[in-house]
């Protein structure tokens, strides 16, 4: 099961359902930008998402990156505005000193042709600078990051040599930060829900086109929950909706994502029938009317979020062949 780079970066970013509108228009503050953040951005476009690639660096893992968010895509429906950035390492260099700047003159754009007046960021020496410096160092990168201070907001899905990855991990990096441009269709979750959700729907999304086992990888991620446990951690640890705490970094891979997954999955098994597709269309526009605690104990028929932590804390104390047995509780 993939686990993407920096996850969710923030730009002073935003984030609707694809059945959701357009943002209205106001002038931009900070403040709109929170709130912008608390009730979802995001909505149905018909334009798919437009994809910069470093010239020089192979089409093919475009091409896979491509596929993987395409398979999202099909599923959660086209939610945008989308940019696509895919980079990296061709024989250890990244690209020629004119396709470096290329790249980075297009990824700054948007930013700052359209940015709010007085909102302008050094983007040339700063994020886009970044990018540079990351791949000419070797490092491997998959996240979301969503520009809010912009008379348009947009997502962007920034992949870092990528030719370091295997095959069927491209595809499956593509599902997980696609993932997320629709989960921020709506407000903002808890890191557990928004993170363990993006890991389910890229292994249960990328074993449908056989990039992935679903049962081996979900016994992956119980086997890594456990060690949070026995750290005593769990899903109250990842409540952060944005900023993850420092202390918690040690535990964010053991608890956001793979107790997350399962914690997903308990919530998806919880319905009336298992079903996925269910999950996507109902679960959700309950955080927009509920906030997700609320949604989370409504979805899963318990009092509060206290009484899903303490049900699912249960079902992490069974034996992983019983756990398992969750799985076909669950379908399309």
């Amino acid at each position: 099961m993939t686990r993407p780079g920096p996850w969710l970066w923030i730009t002073l970013l935003t984030l609707v359902s694809c059945q959701g509108g357009p943002a209205s228009r106001e002038p931009f503050t900070w403040e709109t930008g929170e709130e912008l953040l608390r009730r979802g951005i995001f909505h149905a476009i018909k334009t798919p998402p437009e994809y910069i690639v470093l010239e020089g660096y192979p089409l093919e893992y475009r091409d896979a990156i491509a596929s993987g968010i395409d398979t999202a895509r099909d599923f959660f429906g086209n939610c945008g505005p989308v940019r696509v950035y895919i980079l990296g390492q061709t024989n250890g260099e990244v690209g020629t000193a004119s396709a470096r700047q290329e790249f980075v003159d297009e990824y700054c754009r948007l930013r700052l042709e359209n940015a709010h007046p007085g909102y302008e960021d050094d983007c040339l020496d700063g994020p886009g600078k970044r990018l540079i410096d990351v791949a000419s160092s070797g490092g491997q990168e998959a996240y979301l990051s969503i520009v809010i201070f912009t008379e348009t907001p947009y997502a962007e899905l920034t992949f870092i040599n990528a030719n370091d990855w295997g095959v069927n991990d491209l595809p499956i990096r593509g599902i997980h930060e696609y993932t997320h441009v629709f989960q921020h269709v709506y407000p903002e979750a808890a890191g557990w829900l928004t993170e363990g959700g993006a890991v389910f729907f890229e292994a249960w999304l990328g074993s449908q086109n056989g990039w992935v086992d679903f049962p081996q990888a979900m016994r992956r991620s119980m086997s890594n929950a456990q060690e949070g446990r026995a750290a005593g951690r769990g899903l109250n640890d990842m409540e952060y909706v944005r900023d993850l705490p420092e202390e918690m970094v040690p535990y964010h891979r053991n608890i956001a994502y793979d107790m997350g997954v399962w914690a997903v999955t308990f919530l998806i098994s919880c319905s009336r029938d298992g079903s996925i597709e269910r999950f996507r269309d109902e679960f959700y526009p309950l955080l927009r009317e509920n906030g997700w605690q609320q949604a989370v104990a409504l979805y899963a028929g318990t009092e509060d979020i206290a009484e899903f932590y303490s049900t699912f804390e249960r079902f992490l104390g069974q034996p992983l062949e019983s756990q398992m047995k969750l799985l076909e509780k669950i379908k399309r």
